[in-house]
């Protein structure tokens, strides 16, 4: 008779299953981190959000200001503030006005992949 070796068979079946368990953890959570949205807003700065700190300057010239001096754009969108990468020719133009972005966010951060003004 051959004995079984129930240890070994236990142990690769706890492997199987962790390996398992790692997979869909990882997939869902790279799912999680990198998102296709679109968000629609305002155009402002990381620094001030939704109220701008130049009170002599228009929401637009602020958020520029910022932006030149080392702030990255940000969008208000929902009482939130994202953080924006990418397009920032486009986001000084629109700075200041409603628009909807669509990238990946990834975050608080939203890559830029298309933005165009709202109403």
């Amino acid at each position: 008779m051959k004995k079984s070796n129930h240890k070994g068979e236990a142990k690769m079946k706890t492997k199987t299953k962790l390996t398992t368990v790692l997979t869909l953890a990882l997939a869902g959570a790279f799912a999680a981190v990198a998102q296709q949205q679109s968000l629609t807003g305002v155009v402002t700065d990381s620094m001030c959000g939704a109220t701008h700190m130049a009170k002599d300057k228009t929401p637009a010239q602020c958020t520029q200001m910022c932006v030149k001096d080392g702030m990255k754009y940000a969008l208000v969108a929902d009482r939130k503030l994202y953080t924006l990468e990418g397009h920032e020719a486009e986001l000084s133009k629109l700075a200041g006005q409603r628009v909807t972005v669509k990238g990946t966010l990834k975050g608080n951060t939203l890559s830029v992949q298309e933005v165009a003004a709202s109403k």
